[in-house]
This record gives structure tokens, C-alpha cells and sequence, in this order.
């Protein structure tokens, strides 16, 4: 039952079925006079169905409003007695999962009815609070019917005792309460108060304090223990306010100033194309300190830290799977030449395609003898041991076949992950903003043509710089190519001379002949190393000089493809795809489109607003009240 102090008399009576699919009931009342009270009841009664058979009482809950002049402002819960051995199973489970339900909520303060014809030990509905409140602080035991007791008797005097709260056994911080029930000959409340307060003057029942006796006096005690109840429990409820209060506000602020005309829609997205620069300015450079960056999304948000790994990756590819063969000295582990970075497998897994085949791993050995009939077939008027720029060109083709493979694959993924930046990063800094669309509207007219237009324009340079490679005119400067030529035409000679040098020979013990042996020997040396290069057809110096500009040309490619297409077409336009330019310049109609609010939006807006401001003021007068604490020194 809830009361309320107002003008004009009126009594909603609302039936809530614990079967929340029956929703709820309601019977209104205005001009309600006390004695149909009992009337409505016994209506609500047979639509709670209690008044069948066997069912006495209900798990919905009934709930009385009661509004008029000299109404004592109250809630209470009226709960069945407990059940006893007379009642059937059903109601007596029903009667235990009410007491269970209603006992637990730690803000209820327990009025227990007791019945003086039987002892204290006796009362189940006390010994039942002690569970929920086993210090007794929000308990206060009423006795009813006092006249019934027999005066004089061991059991008044210690219900009088226990009145007065002076036995240690049953004590509670809230004390006890003594009532005389109305008699059904008085005809209304008053003439019950006046027998009442006659019946305590005249009785032993009189040194129970006055402000433990009496039903006016028990309004006055509920008024106070609830009062001071609700003064103790305000620091959490002040704690609950502040938190709600801060968690709408934030929602308002993520909603944004109204936007209602166009300017204040231009002025909107100025600031939120200049937060865009900000916060793709900062991912392209690696400076992580914005909020965006410490998100939930974690590496999406790295954009410069993802770039670096995937370059890095795109190059150990192009390394171990651009040329058809690698080619290395005998006895080296295929594995261990091309095992990466822990950091990088993660990153290398994704160029796992099927357009580029493994690269064949060869020594030198078997290049030659896989090459060298080609080599013969393909002579021209060139002399014996030498051979044409157009076999070594050919050679070269073959082995960056797959290059411009790997390095659409390689776009391919930093398009991914840079879509993937973008599109966070326009969600940032737009917010949880609940208009028509906005964040969609920019993804496909600004965001989506940008990427498509860049796909593009990096594939046609890619082919631009492949192109070099693709058709054999990209060598590296002269001067470059013919020290490494040299220097390895020059190490190939001293292995073959310090072989001879520390092989195995009989000399004469004379010092001078053993001069003229080994002199004799170098001579053999360059003789038999020029001997094989020409059996050879000159495939060693091939070999070098493929070799040589193959290096040369992947290291060029790499750094193009990296710095040229990537860096160039593509992450350092990435600040363009929103700014405030572009803004100033858009009109009504397309700012409309972006950012324009929706009903929903507005809707949003209002409801917080008005919940705002009424947990405001609920903020403020908690606080009025509550406790204040000594300030310390």
C-alpha cells in the first residue's frame, strides 16, 4: 500500500501477476469512500483467483494507491502470516517464496505482528526476520491486542518487558511497539484512539513510554526509523545518482550540440574532419598517445606499426619467393636461408597465394647444368666462352616473374588494414551518435570512392615500376655493376688458386725449384680456370652478372613499391578523405545527408535531457540530507 497526502480522495488498486506475460490489472476509484475499501479488495481477491479452492493465497502481488486529505504519507508491504502445519503444501510453498522474496531487500524495515496469546519463542514471524536481520536493526515488533492478556501474569510482565526493549534476547535498535486493535462495536478510527490511550493510563501496560504505545505514536516512530533508514542508506543512493547522472551525461555529450539548421550541421562537421586529420595524422606518424588509440580495438589502430610489419614482410617475401630459383653454395640448410622473424610469420601468412610458386632452391652447380644447353641453343655470333645481353636479359625475366604479384598482393593488405584504421577512426571521432546514417554516409560517399580511385592509381603504378624489370631496360649504374662484377670474378679465382695452394703436392726439397713449382702452379691455377669457364660456356660470369643486377633491381622494386606506390598514393592521402575544405564547400543538401539528426536522435536527445535534469535535483537534495561526515585534521 502506498499513500499519499493530497487534495482530492482517489485509489488505484493494481493486480501484478508474477506471470509477467499477463502484464497487469488496474481498478480506479475516484470519490473513494473508506468502507469500500473491502469491496474492492474482494474484486481484486477473485481476479487473483484466492477465493478457489485450496488456494488461499497468491504469488501476484497486489498494490493499493491511496491519495487524499490527511492521508499519512507510507509504504507498506502487508505480508500473510507464515505458514503452519494447518496450511496445505501449495500455500505453504507459495507463503515461503513471498517471505523469501520480500525479507531479502536490505531497504525494507520489518513490522512483525505479535500475538500476546503466545509466547516469544513462539512468534515464527520474528524468529523468521532474525534470519534476513539477525542484529535487529530494521525490525520493530508490534503487539497487538494487549487487553487480552491477563493482568498480573508472568507473560505480561515479560511482554511488558520486551516492550520497553530491556531484554537482551530480543532487542532491537528500532525498540518495540504496543496497539490496541479497533472493536468492532467503535464505529470509527478516532473512537479507537481515544479507547486506546484510556486503556494505557489505566493499565499496568502505563510505564511503557509514550513513544512505544499508540498507533499515532507509532506513525511518529515509523516516520523517524524510516527517515534515518533512508538518511543511512543516502551515501550509496548519492553514489548511484552521481554515477547515472555522469553515465547520461556522457550519452549527451556523445550525442552532440542540436544540429538543427545548416550551419549548425557545417560547424559540426568541421570539427569532427578536423578531430579525422588529427587522428589519421598521428597513426600515419606512430604517436599513439589520443585516446582512439588506447580503444578496445587494439593493432587495428596502429596504423604505422602495421605498415612497418607488413613492408617488412612484403620484402622477406619478395626476398625468398620473388626469384624462380635461389641460388646458393652446396651444403646449406633451405630452411635456415629462408626462416623469418617471429613477429613477421603472422604478417607473412597472408601472401600465401596461389599465383607465385615456392622458389626452387639450386646450388650454382645445377643452375649451370639446367642452363647451359639453353645457353648453347640460344647462341648468336658472339665468341665462344661469351654470350649475348639478350640470354642474361631472358634469365632476369625469369626470375622476377612474380614480382608484380607479390607486390599487388602486398596492396591488397595494406588496403585492408588501412580501410579498416579509417573506418575506426571516422567512428571515433563522429562518436556514439545516433543520427540519420551519418557514419554510413561518409563510409560510402567519402570513405569507399577514396579506396576505390586509390586501388587504381597504386595498380597503375605498380606496372609503371615493374614494367623496367618485366621488359629487361633497369640496370644499376655502371660503375656499381662492374665492382661487383669484378670482385666476384676475383674471388672465384683466389678460392681456385688457394685450393691448389694447400692441396696435397710433392716438391723438391730446394728452396729455388720449390719457388719455380709454385709459380708454376698459379699459372696451372688461372689456365684451368679459364678452361672451365669456356667448357662452361662463361655460365659463372652469366651467373654473377644475372646475379648482380637481380640484387640490385629487388632492393630498387622493394623500396619503390614501398615508398613510391604505398607511401605515396596512398597513406599520405589518407588525411584528405575528410577535411574542412572539403566542408566549407558542401552544400545544404549534402550536409543534410551526412550529418542531418533523425527523429530518433531528437527523441534521444529530449529524454535525456529531462532525466538529466530530474537526477539533478534528486542529486541535490540527497545530498541536503545526507550525513556529513566530521572534517578531519
Amino acid at each position: 500500500m502506498v499513500a499519499h497526502d493530497l487534495p482530492l480522495t482517489r485509489i488505484d488498486i493494481t493486480i501484478i501477476f508474477e506471470d509477467k506475460s499477463k502484464g497487469s490489472s488496474t481498478l480506479q476509484n475516484s470519490d473513494f469512500q473508506e468502507d469500500e475499501l473491502a469491496h474492492l479488495i474482494e474484486e481484486a481477491k477473485s481476479i487473483m483467483e484466492i477465493n478457489r479452492a485450496g488456494k488461499d493465497f497468491s504469488k501476484d502481488l497486489l498494490r493499493l494507491e491511496i491519495e487524499g486529505p490527511q492521508v499519512y504519507p507510507l509504504s507498506l508491504l502487508d505480508l500473510p502470516g507464515l505458514p503452519n502445519s494447518g496450511k496445505s503444501q501449495e500455500n505453504i510453498e507459495v507463503l515461503q517464496s513471498l517471505a523469501g522474496r520480500h525479507l531479502d531487500n536490505k531497504d525494507s524495515i520489518f513490522l512483525v505482528v505479535i500475538n500476546p496469546n503466545k509466547t516469544l519463542s513462539e512468534q515464527a514471524a520474528l524468529t523468521k526476520c532474525r534470519l534476513f536481520d539477525p542484529h535487529g536493526e530494521r525490525t520493530i515488533p508490534i503487539i497487538t491486542k494487549p487487553d487480552l492478556m491477563r493482568p498480573g501474569t508472568v507473560e505480561e510482565r515479560n511482554y511488558i518487558k520486551s516492550a520497553m526493549n530491556r531484554e537482551s534476547m530480543n532487542h532491537f535498535s528500532l525498540g518495540w511497539h504496543v496497539l490496541c486493535n479497533r472493536r468492532e462495536e467503535e464505529p470509527s478510527s478516532l473512537s479507537r484512539d481515544a479507547t486506546e490511550d484510556q486503556f494505557f493510563r489505566d493499565s499496568a501496560r502505563s510505564c511503557i513510554p509514550l513513544v512505544d504505545r499508540g498507533v499515532a505514536n507509532l506513525r511518529k516512530k515509523l516516520s523517524h526509523a524510516l527517515y534515518q533508514h533512508l538518511r543511512s542508506t543516502l551515501p550509496l543512493v548519492v553514489e548511484d545518482i552521481d554515477w547515472k547522472l555522469h553515465f547520461r551525461e556522457s550519452d549527451m555529450e556523445g550525442l552532440g550540440s542540436p544540429r538543427s539548421g545548416p550551419e549548425e550541421m557545417r560547424s559540426f562537421l568541421i570539427s569532427v574532419a578536423s578531430d579525422f586529420q588529427r587522428v589519421v595524422q598521428d597513426g600515419i606518424y606512430g604517436r599513439y598517445h589520443d585516446s582512439f588509440f588506447l580503444s578496445q580495438h587494439g593493432e587495428i589502430t596502429k596504423l604505422r606499426a602495421q605498415i612497418r610489419d607488413l613492408s617488412q614482410a612484403f620484402d622477406y617475401v619478395i626476398r625468398s619467393r620473388g626469384p624462380e630459383y635461389d641460388i646458393g653454395p652446396p651444403n646449406t640448410d633451405k630452411q635456415e636461408r629462408r626462416k623469418p622473424p617471429k613477429h613477421l610469420i603472422e604478417f607473412i601468412e597472408h601472401y600465401d597465394r596461389d599465383e607465385f610458386e615456392e622458389t626452387k632452391w639450386i646450388t650454382k652447380e645445377e643452375f649451370i647444368s639446367n642452363v647451359v644447353e639453353r645457353a648453347i641453343f640460344n647462341r648468336g655470333v658472339d665468341f665462344p666462352g661469351s654470350h649475348t645481353n639478350d640470354f642474361v636479359r631472358r634469365l632476369l625475366q625469369h626470375q622476377v616473374s612474380c614480382w608484380n604479384i607479390i607486390a599487388l598482393r602486398h596492396t591488397e593488405l595494406v588496403f585492408e588494414v588501412t580501410k579498416a584504421f579509417v573506418d575506426r577512426a571516422l567512428q571515433f571521432v563522429f562518436g556514439p551518435r545516433c543520427f540519420n546514417g551519418g557514419v554510413e554516409a561518409v563510409l560510402t560517399t567519402c570513405l569507399d570512392p577514396f579506396f576505390d580511385e586509390k586501388k587504381v592509381v597504386i595498380e597503375a603504378k605498380i606496372n609503371e615500376l615493374f614494367k623496367p624489370y618485366l621488359q629487361s631496360f633497369a640496370f644499376p649504374l655502371d660503375l656499381d655493376g662492374y665492382r661487383e662484377f669484378s670482385q666476384r670474378s676475383g674471388d672465384r679465382l683466389a678460392e681456385r688458386v688457394f685450393n691448389l695452394m694447400t692441396a696435397d703436392v710433392p716438391v723438391p726439397s730446394d728452396d729455388r725449384k720449390k719457388e719455380k713449382v709454385a709459380r708454376k702452379m698459379i699459372r696451372e691455377a688461372v689456365t684451368a680456370e679459364k678452361d672451365r669457364e669456356m667448357r662452361e660456356s662463361g655460365m659463372h660470369d652469366v651467373i654473377d652478372i644475372m646475379s648482380i643486377y637481380y640484387e640490385s633491381s629487388r632492393r630498387t622494386f622493394t623500396e619503390n613499391v614501398i615508398n613510391l606506390a604505398i607511401e605515396s598514393c596512398l597513406i599520405r592521402e589518407l588525411p584528405n578523405i575528410l577535411t574542412p575544405s572539403m566542408v566549407c564547400g558542401m552544400s545544404n543538401e549534402r550536409l543534410q545527408e551526412l550529418v542531418a539528426e533523425s527523429e530518433e536522435t531528437i527523441c534521444r536527445q529530449k529524454a535525456l535531457e529531462a532525466e538529466i535534469e530530474l537526477l539533478r535535483k534528486g542529486l541535490a537534495i540527497c545530498r541536503r540530507y545526507q550525513p556529513r561526515p566530521v572534517t578531519s585534521t
